[in-house]
């Protein structure tokens, strides 16, 4: 089905879409390292920023595979030979604590120590512990400074990523569940994806807090498919993992991973 992929940058994502502009305005030779990016800006940076510059070549990765925030490489054409093993500036730094941590305490930590967004990339935490991946820059500071996240108190030192099991840190947080839509429309599936009503799954779409594969998208009739990722503001985050089978009566049976 031919959709027309439009790009609106949301406010969030405004700074970084700007900040990537200017790294490819100073790129004339060699390569240069963006800071840690959202799938947004890097998806943008491909598809739109870069898209007629073939004098430009890229890459990109966040410290592991899979990873979500990513630092782009971008180098000049001519100096291709030299990046078959490209040296990020990511450091992988290992907290441990006696109680569980989450997710929003260890970033809350870090942005109230000062530390800018954009400097710090995936934090996977598992239980106690946590892997946080950083710009070079920023990793020795916080091991010489920070021993609390929130109450807790911690231990921050910089490991390996050999030294590490990071498959253990990966978990499969998403809840699996299979239902049936009438069509793969965006709002049929979102609402039902998240037990909302289809007007205001649609309203969601009209207002731009939808986005698929990190594209927002502004019509509710849009169609998704097996392996989309869709990304809807203030209620989480629903996979396609495998459009199942069509019912006697046309309903589409699909199966999710869902994550709030």
């Amino acid at each position: 089905m031919g959709q027309q992929v439009m790009y609106y940058i949301p406010e969030e994502n405004k700074h970084e879409v700007l900040k990537l502009k200017n790294l490819i305005k100073k790129l004339s030779w060699g390569i240069e390292y963006s800071d840690f990016l959202s799938p947004f800006a890097i998806k943008y940076a491909v598809e739109v920023l870069l898209k007629n510059q073939n004098h430009i070549l890229h890459r990109s990765w966040g410290g592991y595979e899979g990873s979500e925030r990513n630092i782009l490489a971008l180098f000049s054409s001519d100096f291709e030979e030299y990046t078959e093993n490209l040296t990020y500036p990511i450091q992988t730094i290992l907290i441990e604590a006696k109680n569980n941590l989450s997710h929003r305490q260890i970033l809350g930590s870090l942005i109230g120590n000062g530390l800018k967004r954009d400097k710090i990339g995936d934090i996977l935490v598992k239980e106690n512990s946590a892997l946080v991946f950083v710009k070079d820059e920023i990793a020795t500071y916080i091991t010489t400074n920070i021993d609390k996240i929130g109450r807790e108190k911690v231990k921050c030192s910089l490991v390996e990523n050999n030294q590490v099991d990071i498959k253990w840190f990966i978990s499969d947080t998403g809840k699996r569940v299979v239902y049936t839509v009438a069509s793969l429309r965006a709002d049929s599936v979102i609402s039902h994806g998240f037990g909302i009503s289809r007007e205001e799954a649609a309203e969601l779409i009209r207002q731009m807090k939808v986005a698929v594969n990190w594209v927002y998208i502004d019509k509710p009739s849009y169609y998704v498919k097996e392996g989309d990722l869709i990304s809807v503001r203030h209620h989480g985050r629903l996979k396609i993992e495998k459009v199942l089978s069509t019912t006697k009566k046309g309903r589409i049976s699909i199966e999710v991973l869902r994550f709030s």
